[in-house]
């Protein structure tokens, strides 16, 4: 039977890259079916083009702002904004300029390995492309090379 779990502002798992990814409830806690975390991003950070084959991810904008590339749709996430991404939508979030602090639901809960085995990475390895979308091709998720798309 799973625990009630309380955590402080810096509590979590921590995987920091170029920027922190706080795992604030792992799968381990909800038998699987959803993680939530934190994330905070500095000005401009641009995560990868990709999208989960099999999970939903959610966004809750806390702190600052950012640009959410959705498929062929873009929005602008300000603080209380909510974004959905169904599986298999290509996505990507940059940054504003005062950087940008979310809430992430993913569902069912399967990231977190992902986010350790690309912490295990060394910034070089993280910065080729092939090395990078094989580690999260393990994990059901899929970079995405061309986005976002050209409208032409």
């Amino acid at each position: 039977m799973a625990k009630a779990k309380t955590l402080g502002s810096n509590g979590g798992n921590l995987y920091e890259r170029a920027n922190d990814m706080f795992v604030k409830v792992t799968a381990g806690d909800t038998d699987g079916s959803y993680e939530v975390c934190e994330e905070r991003c500095p000005a401009g950070f641009a995560s990868r083009p990709h999208m989960h084959t099999a999970s939903h991810e959610t966004f809750y904008v806390l702190q600052g702002s950012a640009t959410f590339l959705l498929g062929d749709e873009q929005h602008d996430g300000k603080v209380g904004d909510l974004i959905h991404i169904p599986p298999n939508v290509p996505h990507q979030m940059i940054a504003g300029d005062d950087g940008v602090r979310v809430l992430m639901v993913y569902s069912p809960g399967t990231t977190e390995a992902m986010f350790a085995d690309m912490t295990a990475l060394t910034p070089e390895e993280r910065a080729d492309f092939k090395t990078g979308a094989a580690v999260a091709a393990k994990h059901n998720t899929v970079w995405v090379e061309d986005f976002p798309p050209s409208k032409e």
